[in-house]
């Protein structure tokens, strides 16, 4: 149901914590809905928010939840006594705001290397459930997204993790470092995916560190070294060449 006081042709603007561009802005509100419940004992309400951010024109949900438990109290500046009852507000938004940006190599058509769209989506998977803070699923998809980065690589995929390393390092697609540090992320990912393990927030920022800088390293890095190569031959094409020493000492004579 669409409130009857948006229909007015000035638009209404809320601040809110948009998704797309970041940080709080500006946004029209499209819709809104009210939904609430109440009795002698308690109270609560749901507002529903369909916005457009003003500056990069996303659309997304926000909700605002109070109920009758939870508020806070202080005594008014004023110095006159009086109680000042504020209620708290759970906010939350759809889609989830992002808890981990997507590094500036990857975009909504792909990772900016060669023959990277299979990697494409188990990668939005995995920054979907950071977003989201499904820590056991996304400790699981780091995992998922290295054995898929392994294969594209050439390494065999019916190899057992160590020797998958082993075999990236021996293919000089990683240094003796990367090995250590991709150890730890791979053995992560199976602790959670068989033995239910649940990691922290900090913990899954250093995993998502590790695995971004081995796709950006192994893929991404080659890929741009590639092509700034070619531009720099391209500018070197439209350089004039220098005059030969003899057509100099002619003209001196």
């Amino acid at each position: 149901m669409i409130d009857p006081s948006l229909s007015t042709s000035k638009p209404i603007v809320h601040k809110a914590e948009c998704s797309k561009c970041g940080g709080v802005r500006n946004c029209d509100i499209r819709g809104k809905h009210t939904k609430s419940y109440d009795d002698e004992h308690f109270w609560s309400q749901t507002v529903w928010y369909i916005l457009e951010c003003r500056g990069c024109e996303n659309v997304f949900v926000k909700t605002v939840d109070t109920n009758s438990e939870e508020y806070d109290q202080d005594y008014s500046a004023d110095g006159s006594g009086e109680v000042i009852t504020t209620m708290v507000e759970t906010i939350q938004y759809w889609p989830a705001l992002s808890q981990r940006k997507e590094p500036e190599w990857m975009s909504e058509y792909g990772v900016d290397a060669e023959n990277m769209r299979v990697l494409h989506a188990p990668l939005k998977e995995l920054y979907g459930a950071l977003n989201n803070d499904l820590r056991m699923l996304a400790a699981i998809g780091i995992r998922t997204v290295y054995d898929i980065a392994s294969e594209l690589l050439g390494i065999d995929p019916t190899l057992g993790f160590g020797q998958k390393l082993d075999a990236l390092l021996d293919g000089k697609h990683i240094g003796p470092l990367d090995k250590e540090r991709l150890e730890v992320i791979v053995d992560a990912g199976s602790a959670s995916a068989h033995r239910g393990w649940l990691p922290q927030l900090a913990d899954l920022a250093t995993m998502m560190d590790v695995l971004e800088h081995f796709i950006n390293e192994a893929f991404v890095v080659p890929v741009r070294r590639k092509r700034l190569n070619e531009e720099a031959l391209k500018v070197k094409g439209t350089v004039p060449p220098k005059p030969s020493r003899r057509k100099k000492k002619v003209e001196a004579k």
